[in-house]
């Protein structure tokens, strides 16, 4: 039972992030700027910690709306640098996930990152 728990949370996971071509449609309209209403999930498909970042909020909040980015894709990659000009980030030290949400950011996923999306996911739920 616990494969298959494990299994469904990776199907749902990769569901989550490469999304299909409906959330794309959506996303395309959402790319213009950065609302401090969404959350955008900025992220790579080869990237393993946004992989461990989807899986764990789509276990965590399945019912969370948020804007997947897709940083390789150009319409992505600029909104991404509206974040990182939203946040004064150093553009030359950004990764992936990079998580915007209001006004706050998380940047990586490990337990430390996990606390903090915990904490400013509230005021989206």
């Amino acid at each position: 039972m616990k494969n298959f728990v494990r299994i469904l949370t990776v199907v749902f996971s990769l569901c989550f992030i490469f999304g299909c071509d409906e959330d794309a449609a959506k996303n395309t309209n959402a790319l213009q700027n950065i609302s401090a209403n969404q959350i955008y999930f900025f992220y790579q498909t080869s990237c393993s910690h946004c992989h461990h970042a989807a899986a764990y909020i789509a276990q965590k909040y399945p019912n969370l709306k948020m804007i997947n980015v897709d940083v390789r894709q150009q319409s992505g990659y600029d909104l991404l640098l509206k974040c990182v000009q939203k946040f004064r980030l150093n553009p030359n030290a950004i990764g992936t996930p990079l998580i915007c949400m209001g006004d706050h950011y998380v940047m990586g996923w490990d337990d430390t990152d996990r606390v903090k999306f915990d904490s400013y996911v509230q005021k989206f739920k």
